[in-house]
C-alpha cells in the first residue's frame, strides 16, 4: 500500500483544485457532474497514482490498461506514475488522488460507496461485458478517477479512452480532463480476418502476432479468424503442411508452424479479451486444397472456360467431405483452447459443375451444389462439438454463386444455431427467396457480419458502411489485415507497423464507428482531432491527418497527381507551424504526419 503523501505536497494539490472544488458539496464519494480537472504532473513531478484493482492471478488486460496511462504521460512529461497494485480483498483504498482501474466486482469490495452514490456505477452492472464508466469522484476533498466495468478487457477499454481523450497538457503540467462517461460498444460483432499466408506473412513469429493483437485490442475488436491451415502440423495429413499453393501462397517459411506457437497465439488473444477463431476454407488454398492429394473426382469441375478445378475441393464428393471433417476435427482436438473455426467457402474458386453439385434441387435455380457445402459445414461442426461444445463457426457467404439459389440461403436462415456466425464477403445485403425476389439479410439471420478490406478504402467508405450496417440489422463488422497481400501502404516491415499512418487512424474509425455506428462523417472528424491533437492545435491538423492517410493509400498504388504532391507540401507547411506551439500530444501526431510524408517522397523517388 501506498505511503501518505507529504503534508506539503497535499495541501499544493488541494489548492490547485481548490477552483473546480468550490462549486461542490464535500460528500465522502460525491460525483462531479462538471468533470475533474485531475492534475498528472507539476512542475514535471508525477502527482497521482494509478491503482488497479486486481484478481487472484496476473491479468494482462489490467497491467495493458495501466500501460496506456503511465507510458503516455511517460512519453510525453518524461516522468513516470506510481502504479498501486491492490489485490480485491485489500480492504480501503489508499489516499491520494488517482486513477482507479477495477471491475464492478472488485470494486464493491474496496469502494462499495462508489457504487452505491453513483448512478453511471450501477449501470455497469448492466452494461455489455466490454462496456466502461469513467466516473469523477471527490473522496474526503480528493479528485479521483475510477475507470469501472463489468470485465477486465471493459477497464482496458475505459482506460484506452482515458488515454485517447482526456491527457492533455504541457510536458511540465500534464493532466486528466474527465467528465461522467459511460460507452458500450454497439455492434457486437467486431472482428478481423487475419491472414497468414500471402506474401511475407508466413514468416511472422508468434511474437510478431503479439504485437499485432495488442493492437487489434486497441481498436476494439472482439474476435480474430487466424488462419491456420497450412502452418497446422496435421498428422493425418502431412501433405497439407508447409506447403505453397503455386504462385498464389506460402507456409513453407512458417514461423508459427507448432503447436506450441500457435497454442501461444491464441492464449495471447483471449489474455487480451478476444475469441480466436482457427481459419482454413473448406477445400482451397494452402492446407485443405492437398488434403485428397488431387484424387480423380474429388476437385471441383469447374465451369466451362472458368478457373481450373484444381484450386479447391468438390464439396459433394464423399472422399473430399471425410477428409475435411477429420481436418477440423483433429485442428481442434489439438488445440482446442481455441474458440472456434473460421472456415472460407472456396466460392472464390467459383462453383462444382460435377454431375453432384449441378443437379437441381428446386425449380428456381437452386444446385445441390450449395446444399452440399452447407451440409458439409453442420457435420464438420456436428463432429467438432461431439468433444468441444464451446466451439463457434464463421463461415463466408455472399458470393455471386449462390445469387440464383434461394434454397442455399434458405439453408442458412434454419442455422440459427447461435455457435453459428456468417461473415458477408462480396458486398451482398440481400439474398434471394423462392418468390424470385430478395429479402434483406437480417431475415436469413442476426449473425450476419459485413466483411470489407477497409484498409484500402476510404474513411468516408467505412463510415457509410457501418451506418448502413447498422441501419440493416448486421450484426457487426469485420475487418481484414492481410500487410502481405494488401495494406493500404507501402510497408512491408514484420510485424506491419499498426502504430503509423495509414493503420493507425483506419483502426481508431473502425474502433469508433463499430461503438457508436450512428456518429456521422463530421461526427467522426471532430474525434479524430480529438484523438490526435491537443486542444491547443488548430482544426486543420485532424483535417490533414485525415487526408494524410488517403495520400499514403493513394501513392502506394501508384495513383498520385501532380496536385496530390502539392498538398503535401501545405500539409509539411502547417506541420511546421503547429510544432512552435504544439503540446506533446500534438507533436506526436505531427511525428507521424511527417513520417508519412517521408515516406511518401522515399516511395515517389524510388519508383520510376
Amino acid at each position: 500500500m501506498a505511503k501518505p503523501r507529504a503534508i506539503a505536497r497535499s495541501l499544493a494539490i488541494v489548492a490547485a483544485l481548490m477552483p473546480v472544488w468550490d462549486s461542490l458539496s464535500q460528500q465522502p464519494a460525491a460525483v462531479s457532474s462538471e468533470g475533474v480537472r485531475l492534475a498528472l504532473t507539476r512542475k514535471g513531478k508525477p502527482v497521482c497514482k494509478v491503482i488497479m484493482i486486481t484478481g487472484k492471478e496476473p491479468e494482462l488486460l489490467l497491467q495493458r490498461a495501466t500501460d496506456a496511462i503511465v507510458h503516455t504521460v511517460e512519453r510525453w512529461g518524461g516522468t513516470a506514475l506510481s502504479i498501486v497494485a491492490l489485490g480485491e480483498d485489500a480492504g480501503r483504498l489508499p489516499r491520494g488522488q488517482a486513477i482507479v482501474l477495477t471491475t464492478l466486482e472488485r470494486l464493491r469490495k474496496v469502494s462499495p460507496e462508489v457504487e452505491s452514490e453513483n448512478a453511471a456505477a450501477m449501470r455497469t452492472a448492466l452494461m455489455e461485458s466490454e462496456g466502461f464508466a469513467c466516473i469523477p469522484v471527490f473522496e474526503r476533498d480528493v479528485a479521483r478517477i475510477y475507470v469501472v466495468s463489468p470485465t477486465p478487457r471493459g477497464v482496458y477499454n475505459g482506460a484506452v479512452f482515458l488515454r485517447d481523450f482526456c491527457i492533455d497538457g504541457t510536458r511540465q503540467e500534464l493532466y486528466l480532463q474527465a467528465n461522467m462517461t459511460t460507452r458500450s460498444p454497439q455492434m457486437p460483432g467486431r472482428a478481423v480476418y487475419a491472414l497468414t499466408i500471402w506474401g511475407n506473412e508466413q514468416l511472422y513469429t508468434a511474437a510478431d502476432w503479439e504485437r499485432v493483437f495488442d493492437s487489434f485490442a486497441r481498436d476494439g475488436l472482439d474476435r480474430v479468424y487466424f488462419w491456420v491451415s497450412g502452418h497446422f502440423p496435421s498428422k493425418k495429413f502431412p501433405q497439407t503442411y508447409r506447403v505453397a499453393d503455386d504462385q498464389f501462397d506460402s507456409t513453407r517459411e512458417s514461423r508459427i508452424a507448432t503447436l506450441a506457437d500457435q497454442r501461444r497465439i491464441i492464449r495471447y488473444g483471449q489474455s487480451l479479451g478476444m475469441k480466436v477463431y482457427l481459419g482454413g476454407a473448406l477445400g482451397g488454398w494452402v492446407g485443405t486444397r492437398f488434403l485428397t492429394k488431387g484424387q480423380p473426382g474429388t476437385m471441383k469441375k469447374p465451369p466451362e472456360g472458368a478457373y481450373e478445378g484444381k484450386y479447391s475441393l468438390c464439396p459433394s464428393h464423399p472422399v473430399s467431405r471425410r477428409a475435411l471433417i477429420e481436418y477440423y476435427e483433429e485442428i481442434f482436438d489439438a488445440l482446442p483452447e481455441a474458440d472456434g473455426l473460421y472456415i472460407e467457402s472456396a466460392d472464390e474458386w467459383g462453383r462444382c459443375d460435377c454431375q453432384l453439385c449441378w443437379k437441381p434441387v428446386d425449380a428456381h435455380g437452386s444446385r445441390q451444389f450449395g446444399q452440399s457445402q452447407l451440409s458439409l459445414l453442420q457435420e464438420i461442426a456436428r463432429t467438432v462439438w461431439q468433444r468441444h461444445s464451446h466451439a463457434r463457426f464463421a463461415y463466408t457467404i455472399g458470393y455471386s454463386e449462390h445469387k440464383s439459389d434461394p434454397a442455399y440461403y434458405s439453408v442458412v436462415r434454419e442455422m440459427s444455431d447461435p455457435r453459428f456466425e456468417w461473415m458477408e464477403a462480396r458486398d451482398s445485403w440481400e439474398f434471394p427467396v423462392p418468390t424470385g425476389k430478395s429479402l434483406p439479410a437480417r431475415y436469413f439471420s442476426n449473425s450476419i457480419m459485413r466483411w470489407r478490406q477497409y484498409y484500402n478504402l476510404s474513411l468516408e467508405d467505412l463510415i457509410r458502411d457501418a451506418n448502413r450496417t447498422a441501419k440493416e440489422g448486421f450484426y457487426g463488422l469485420i475487418s481484414a489485415f492481410e500487410p502481405g497481400a494488401g495494406s493500404g501502404s507501402f510497408y512491408k516491415d514484420i510485424p506491419f507497423p499498426t502504430g503509423f499512418l495509414p493503420y493507425v487512424l483506419t483502426g481508431f474509425v473502425f474502433r469508433e464507428i463499430t461503438w457508436e455506428p450512428a456518429m456521422t462523417l463530421e461526427d467522426m472528424r471532430k474525434r479524430v482531432q480529438a484523438r490526435f491533437f491537443g486542444r491547443e492545435a488548430p482544426g486543420e491538423l485532424g483535417e490533414d491527418f485525415w487526408r494524410l492517410r488517403d495520400l499514403v493509400r493513394i501513392f502506394a498504388a501508384g495513383k498520385s497527381t501532380a496536385e496530390q504532391i502539392q498538398l503535401l507540401a501545405g500539409i509539411e507547411r502547417r506541420i511546421h507551424q503547429a510544432r512552435v506551439t504544439g503540446n506533446p500530444k500534438t507533436i506526436e501526431s505531427l511525428d507521424l504526419m511527417n513520417r508519412a510524408i517521408n515516406d511518401i517522397r522515399k516511395i515517389s523517388i524510388a519508383k520510376p
